[in-house]
């Protein structure tokens, strides 16, 4: 059976826009304003941007799909990374209309002249964008005879940091379109957010390339090649039903002692707050590395953050040539390191060969049903006096003994439970850690936290 294509919904059903320029014109500036949020990292460092960072924009009655690029330098073959041109380049590719922003306060330069000799090629509606035009000054050099010599038609003036003229882009963008005859379909909501987390050169990258079946974010050996999260949005088919899952690929993240300031620190931030708002989180391992330090501490952010959890161990198509023992032996080892986290589902993948990668995405939906799951009160008091019979003598605190009257559940995402006692005196915390066990035997649990807690019943 070949691999199933998981192409991003926005590409499918939006028509595309992609925003092309040179290095700091002030593309993620002007991406983050029409989306409306800081997605992009923006930085008066060249290169900030390397991966193609995809949003929803929606204007009149309009919605399409913005690609954010890197910064290119056409006039040297070394003046840009191969692999930031291939990464431009496949936007260029998925686009259907182009805005190519120049900066209005430098005039036309050697880059912006050799990166419109390339856009020509691309056959595409081509949009002249002049940023940074804040003051009159700026936005009269929109006149110069040089702009107009491009031949992209009439250039357009506008500012990414206070927003003027760029509606007037946008009506052009969307004229463009409608000229191509293409039109929006409505966007799913994303049914389940996945995030892939762990520490730099993991494989989080290659993991959220091979779901998507593309190249959407650069892999490199080097460290930090991710600077901000990165997200797909697929359909994966399963049991003959399709569900939405937002796929996002964060930003390594190793010791806080070492995450320099600035740019690095601003992808660990927006990172975490995607690991807020997931409903499962996917940490992946390297086999060969094992569970390091920065591992459990990342475990101890997924635990006190509460979202479904799956170790992913990555590079597993190497475990025979490392005599890394069998998938069992390593996933005991993952548990004894953090046994905090025994709660967690394990899965083994190569993420370079595809090996394992549609098991993750399984994974990840069943603990995410899991995690939403509301258990009948005739199961929960079933599974009380089952836990009575058997357990009437555990954990005795001195000479007294919990005496529980029954169990509620007060909550999911994650599931959590009301103990009903008579004295919270008599609870010790590892009955609750034992109810919360039991509780996972019974009702198939593995992959979510869960919380057990207790009132006492009032006379």
């Amino acid at each position: 059976m070949g691999a199933k294509k998981h192409m991003d919904l926005r590409q499918t059903l939006t028509p595309k826009l992609a925003i092309v320029g040179r290095p700091n014109v002030g593309k993620s500036t002007l991406f983050n304003r029409l989306l409306g949020t800081k997605k992009a990292i923006t930085s008066p460092i060249a290169g900030t941007t390397t991966d193609m960072n995809f949003g929803l924009c929606t204007w009149t009655t309009s919605i399409f799909t913005i690609i954010d690029t890197a910064g290119l330098d056409l006039t040297t073959e070394a003046a840009t990374p191969a692999a930031l041109k291939q990464q431009a380049r496949l936007a260029l590719q998925k686009a259907d209309v182009i805005l190519f922003m120049c900066d209005a306060t430098e005039g036309l330069m050697p880059q912006d002249r050799a990166l419109a000799q390339e856009l020509r090629k691309s056959k595409k509606p081509i949009i002249l964008g002049l940023n940074k035009a804040d003051n009159p000054r700026a936005r009269r050099s929109s006149t110069n005879s040089e702009w107009h010599k491009l031949g992209f038609g009439e250039p357009m003036p506008c500012s990414a940091i206070n927003g003027s003229g760029i509606g007037d882009i946008l009506d052009k963008v969307v004229n463009a379109f409608s000229e191509l005859g293409l039109t929006s379909q409505p966007l799913p909501v994303p049914d389940v957010t996945v995030s892939i987390i762990g520490r730099p050169n993991v494989g989080k990258s290659s993991l959220l390339n091979s779901l998507a079946r593309e190249e959407r974010v650069i892999v490199s050996e080097v460290p930090h090649t991710t600077k901000e999260p990165q997200d797909t949005l697929i359909t994966f088919e399963q049991n003959g039903q399709h569900k939405n899952m937002l796929i996002i690929d964060t930003v390594g993240i190793r010791k806080k002692s070492k995450v320099g300031p600035g740019i690095e620190k601003i992808g660990v931030h927006l990172s975490i707050e995607q690991i807020q708002t997931s409903d499962v989180v996917l940490l992946v391992l390297d086999a060969e590395g094992g569970v390091a330090l920065q591992e459990k501490k990342l475990s101890a952010l997924v635990e006190q953050l509460r979202p479904g959890l799956l170790v992913v161990v990555n590079k597993w198509d190497i475990a025979r040539e490392q005599e890394l023992g069998t998938s069992q032996d390593y996933a005991a080892m993952i548990r004894q390191e953090m046994p905090f986290l025994e709660w967690a589902d394990i899965v083994f993948i190569s993420a370079k060969t595809g090996r394992g990668v549609d098991a993750v995405l399984s994974h990840a939906l069943r603990i995410a049903e899991t995690r939403e799951r509301l258990i009948p009160q005739e199961q929960l008091d079933a599974f009380i006096e089952k836990l009575k019979k058997m357990h009437h003598a555990a954990f005795v605190k001195g000479e007294r003994r919990p005496k529980v009257f029954g169990m509620t559940q007060n909550g999911n995402k994650p599931p959590q439970f009301m103990l009903v006692i008579e004295d919270k005196n008599t609870i010790h915390p590892n009955f609750l850690r034992f109810v919360e066990n039991r509780l996972r035997d019974e009702f198939d649990l593995l992959g979510t936290p869960i919380r057990v807690l207790a009132r006492e019943l009032k006379p």
